[in-house]
């Protein structure tokens, strides 16, 4: 009974000191109490994505051309010529073009060359300022379900330096582009990187990082679908080269379409009839009958292991190809297990 009395005892003493502690007597977190509902300041707070911003923000540029206004990014410096890529369809048949570098230093530029094709323009502007170019990483190790980042200036001049995360929704989609110059139709098949939205208007020509803050594509083309598109950063470079040498874009048009033997599942090799063993090699979905590979003697459903004599085993290989236009080429590709060759010709 003692025992019982001493519990009870215990317990009332131990009631009553949580309602002591649960007071006001008692300021939380051993602070006056105010009325402030949260005292708590973020100094900082730091992602990959916030990192990546950080790091390359200076070489993303706004274009305004005649007020239209889309973005670009440092490609190249040279002395106190910078060199600009963005895409051509926001600065072409233009009076004048300005860009502007950061959020307020605005310089005059000239275009020195363009590419209707892959909508590629590089622009020269002075500057006496050294202008950190940014870093073009390989788009061919991009993956499904990868996020990436755009940097650009979309809509207008107040939106500068807005930021807009991207998921891969195909890291390579082929998509032809037909283009009418000189009374001849030129069929180009893109190879491009899908994303999962749409960017808004400004962001054509805005470079699109991957998370190691490397430039893996241009955004230049929207569709009806609420897609988004981003020229690679594989082509981008060669074009880009092109023009800034010789203001003009040499390639050839084998007019073929396909899916890279390292991109198939064992069972889709199995279904064509490929040993599973082959990785190098693009198998042929779509050819047309007026490009030089069919001229060459490619047909649907053959392989393509080399071209010039080196392995056509991903887009850059094949890329290679397309803009050497020098003198012909030999294309060597499997038919039915039939090793064949034939010759693409400088056009």
């Amino acid at each position: 009974m003692k025992n019982n009395r001493l519990l009870y005892i215990l317990v009332f003493i131990l009631m009553v000191w949580c309602a002591i502690l649960s007071s006001d007597r008692f300021p939380k977190n051993n602070r006056e109490v105010s009325g402030i509902v949260n005292q708590y300041e973020v100094d900082g707070f730091s992602t990959d994505l916030t990192k990546v911003v950080d790091e390359v923000s200076s070489g993303v540029v706004t274009v305004n051309a005649d007020g239209n206004i889309q973005s670009g990014f440092v490609y190249r410096q040279e002395d106190e010529n910078v060199y600009i890529v963005t895409a051509y369809h926001g600065v072409s048949n233009v009076n004048g073009i300005n860009v502007t570098l950061g959020s307020t230093y605005t310089v005059s530029a000239e275009l020195i060359g363009h590419d209707i094709f892959t909508d590629v323009a590089v622009l020269r502007a002075s500057t006496p300022y050294i202008i950190e170019p940014l870093k073009l990483g390989d788009a061919t190790l991009l993956k499904k379900g990868e996020f990436l980042l755009c940097i650009g200036t979309p809509v207008s001049m107040d939106y500068q330096g807005s930021a807009e995360l991207a998921m891969v929704s195909s890291p390579l989609i082929q998509l032809e582009n037909s283009i009418l110059t000189d009374e001849e139709r030129y069929i180009y098949f893109l190879n491009m990187i899908q994303l999962n939205s749409q960017l808004v208007p400004g962001y054509s020509g805005s470079p699109l990082f991957d998370m190691g803050g490397e430039v893996v594509g241009m955004t230049t083309m929207s569709s009806n679908n609420n897609l988004s598109f981003s020229l690679t950063s594989n082509e981008v470079k060669i074009v880009a080269d092109q023009l800034i040498a010789t203001g003009q874009v040499s390639r050839r048009f084998p007019g073929i379409k396909g899916t890279y033997l390292q991109d198939m599942h064992n069972y889709e090799k199995s279904a064509l009839n490929i040993p599973l063993d082959s990785l190098e090699g693009l198998y042929v979905t779509r050819i047309r009958e007026t490009g030089l590979a069919y001229l060459a003697g490619v047909r649907n459903g053959d392989v393509i292991v080399s071209i010039d004599g080196e392995e056509t085993r991903n887009l850059s290989s094949y890329l290679k190809a397309v803009y050497t236009a020098e003198e012909d080429i030999d294309i060597v590709f499997i038919r039915n297990g039939e090793r064949m060759t034939g010759v693409i010709e400088n056009d």
